[in-house]
């Protein structure tokens, strides 16, 4: 049994097929797209030439690419250890010969925003190791799965000049999108479940470049009595027309004449609420990432308190999820180690302005549970040694439980201990207390 892991996204019937129409843009657009109710053709391609399904794409990318990550081994219940020289956190970092670390982690998170799939060949030393990762193309042209009568998957690989190879599950890196379509690709969210929104966009950009084209000036049709006396009258006559009314003759005044009539047969972009439909429908877009609308350029309804409570719940709701899928799949198929995991940091997306995060500081450093290194580490700056790791607390701070009884004798004890020091730096200096004995002391 042979399935297409994206054959079901929008092919043709034969009657399509044998029908076809060179004014028909799907015939120049590629076969693998998904065809809409409203019949526009739905591709990757070009769905990214709206400019708020790039931006969303390119928000998501950016923001996951530029995060720090490692692999981690779990200690205890409180302690984490980094490891830094692990295999798979090296793989991340440098993939392969062509590609640093950011373009591939800022490609894994393309390709899973788009197509709702990534898929990465594993590179082999000598024993068996992985040691590199090359990006494959997810897109039905490139990439094709087979599932085999004993249950099991042999991916399908064809490069620019149509050579095809067979890569068997195990050497290739497959991270689907949630939900999976037949237990295997991943939900595409332009071919999928925002097929029709994106459809919807690529006809209002259409509608829009063909209404400017036509200097924003919709369709007439013309009616007159009179009949012609043959066709070629009457093509001469809509020549003429066209003459005056297009090119440099635009907007010059003209005569109808036999009895002509104009009629207009479109609505303008005002009837039509042209402009308040393009931003309802870039809202739609965006929505289909969960990318807050500011993070894409609309800013008509922003203001700087829900900024930036959208741009915390950005990395909650919108990234966080993506790195789950990330992470996990890279502790199980590129780790495998029961008790080391892979993880981004996130931190560097959570911090706030620069005055809120002292505040912060100086919380936890007053009450006992920051150090000036761990403030020094977490501003990513050199730490200033031994006498940086000291941990204070409050002097007032008592142990709980501790009664009135034992703070007044501890106090007291203090008050005694104070008074035998003055004594012992006067003894000697004729009953004058030595000061700068008195400064150390303090």
């Amino acid at each position: 049994m042979m399935g297409w892991l994206w054959g079901d996204r929008g092919g043709l019937s034969a009657s399509d097929m044998t029908q076809r129409d060179a004014g028909d843009d799907r015939w120049f657009t590629g076969m693998s797209g998904a065809r809409s109710e409203i019949d526009v053709t739905v591709t990757v391609k070009r769905a990214r030439q709206i400019p708020v399904v790039r931006s969303a794409l390119k928000c998501l990318a950016d923001s996951v690419a530029g995060l720090e990550h490692g692999a981690f081994r779990k200690i205890s219940a409180t302690k984490v250890e980094r490891i830094d020289d692990h295999p798979a956190a090296m793989l991340l970092q440098d993939p392969n010969e062509d590609r640093t670390g950011f373009e591939f982690v800022y490609q894994i998170v393309d390709d899973l925003a788009a197509h709702g799939d990534f898929l990465a060949e594993r590179i082999f030393d000598n024993m068996g190791q992985t040691v590199g990762l090359r990006r494959l193309d997810p897109s039905p042209e490139r990439m094709t799965v087979e599932e085999l009568p004993d249950g099991s998957v042999r991916f399908a690989v064809r490069d620019r000049w149509g050579r095809e190879r067979k890569l068997l599950r195990d050497e290739v890196w497959h991270i689907p999108l949630p939900p999976l379509l037949d237990g295997i690709r991943g939900t595409s969210p332009i071919l999928e479940d925002g097929r029709e929104a994106v459809a919807v966009g690529i006809a209002l950009q259409r509608y829009a470049n063909i209404l400017f084209t036509n200097d924003a000036t919709p369709p007439y049709a013309l009616s007159t009595d009179s009949h012609f006396r043959d066709e070629e009258s009457r093509k001469n006559m809509l020549d003429a027309i066209r003459k005056w009314a297009t090119g440099r003759n635009r907007h010059t005044p003209s005569l109808l004449e036999y009895g002509l009539k104009p009629h207009r047969m479109g609505l303008t972009a005002e009837e039509a609420q042209f402009l308040e439909t393009r931003k309802e429908l870039w809202i739609d877009l965006a929505r289909i990432w969960r990318v807050p609308p500011h993070k894409v350029g609309l800013l008509d309804k922003a203001t700087f308190s829900n900024i930036e409570h959208q741009s915390l719940e950005f990395v909650t709701d919108t990234l966080r999820p993506i790195l789950e899928l990330i992470e996990r799949s890279v502790t199980k198929h590129l780790i495998g180690v029961p008790g080391v995991y892979f993880e981004f940091n996130v931190e560097t997306l959570l911090r706030g302005d620069l005055e809120a995060r002292y505040k912060a500081y100086a919380l936890g450093r007053q009450w006992g549970w920051l150090s000036v290194n761990d403030v020094l580490a977490l501003e990513k700056r050199n730490s200033i040694g031994p006498a940086g790791d000291r941990y204070v607390e409050p002097l007032n701070m008592v142990p709980v439980g501790t009664g009135t009884s034992e703070r007044e004798r501890d106090s007291q004890e203090s008050i005694n201990r104070s008074i035998s020091f003055l004594r012992a730096s006067a003894g000697g200096s004729r009953g004058r207390p030595r000061l700068e004995l008195v400064k150390d002391a303090a």
